[in-house]
């Protein structure tokens, strides 16, 4: 449940006013958020000061985005938030998870590459916003660098360079639907995994991490691809389709315009007839 309460100041660097001023959500409604259970509480100090984490950051724009653009009321929204405290995994289940985690650990997956974030920020040529929002989309969270902090960075830059820059509106934060989907496919993953795998040995443990994620990674890659190659398809159809109604609109005008020339030119052609003279009577002999 998020309500559970976090310990290191360090670890909770904005202050309310921080989190309005990242997310756009009021203070009233931050305050409101942790007495219904959606948010955890503040870390207090010993001056009763309020500090807020990343993960509150996280949290009220997942929130934000469920109200807005699923239209889900608080009670749906706490329950989605909520769903992976209800799963109830085994012992042996446990024990898989464990084993998991060492193997990641043992490999040195996301080694920390730097103790000095602003450095480090410097020379890949971030600007301070970007690395305001950066923090917020967790990244360089305990102070250090990670591998992938890195590689996370370099591929906003990749984005960012490729035209989608801070000059047309775009900025990290908007990754941020990315972290949401990643929130909700885990959900979703932990669900199937309590539901139907009862029990995992340390091999099999193993093939989850080297062969099951990468192969859930790349699937999803290519729906992504596909869907995006779908719009597009469907796009060129529909204007295709519309461009095709134009020109059948069109076709009945282009022939009767064709068609009405005829009647003048034939008109001015009766006009341009010599006319017919007729003969004078001649006169009586008798006359």
């Amino acid at each position: 449940m998020p309500r559970g309460r976090i310990k290191a100041k360090s670890s909770a660097p904005y202050r309310i006013k921080d989190l309005t001023e990242i997310t756009g959500i009021s203070k009233e409604a931050v305050r409101f958020y942790i007495t219904q259970g959606l948010l955890p509480p503040a870390v207090k100090t010993a001056h009763n000061m309020g500090w807020y984490s990343d993960r509150h950051v996280e949290l009220l724009r997942f929130i934000q985005k469920l109200q807005t653009e699923q239209f889900l009321p608080l009670k749906a929204i706490r329950a989605l938030l909520n769903g992976d405290q209800n799963l109830d995994f085994t012992d042996a289940q446990g024990r898989a998870f464990e084993d998991m985690r060492r193997k990641i650990a043992a490999e040195n997956r996301d080694l920390t590459v730097s103790d000095d974030p602003a450095k480090l920020a410097q020379e890949l040529g971030l600007s301070r916003w970007e690395q305001k929002e950066l923090r917020a989309l967790g990244l360089a969270a305990e102070g250090t660098v990670s591998i992938s902090d890195v590689e996370i960075t370099r591929q906003w830059i990749a984005i960012r360079d490729a035209g989608l820059s801070l000059e047309r509106g775009f900025s990290p934060a908007n990754l941020g639907y990315i972290k949401d989907i990643v929130e909700i496919a885990l959900r979703s993953e932990l669900q199937l995994f309590a539901d139907r795998i009862r029990e995992l040995d340390s091999e099999e443990a193993a093939k989850v991490i080297d062969i099951v994620i990468p192969a859930l990674n790349r699937i999803f890659a290519l729906f992504h691809e596909r869907r995006v190659e779908s719009f597009l398809k469907e796009l060129s159809l529909g204007r295709l389709a519309a461009a095709s109604a134009i020109v059948k609109q069109r076709k009945p005008r282009a022939a009767a315009s064709k068609q009405a020339p005829a009647a003048p030119a034939k008109a001015l052609k009766q006009r341009r007839k010599p006319a017919t003279v007729k003969a004078a009577p001649r006169a009586s002999r008798n006359a």
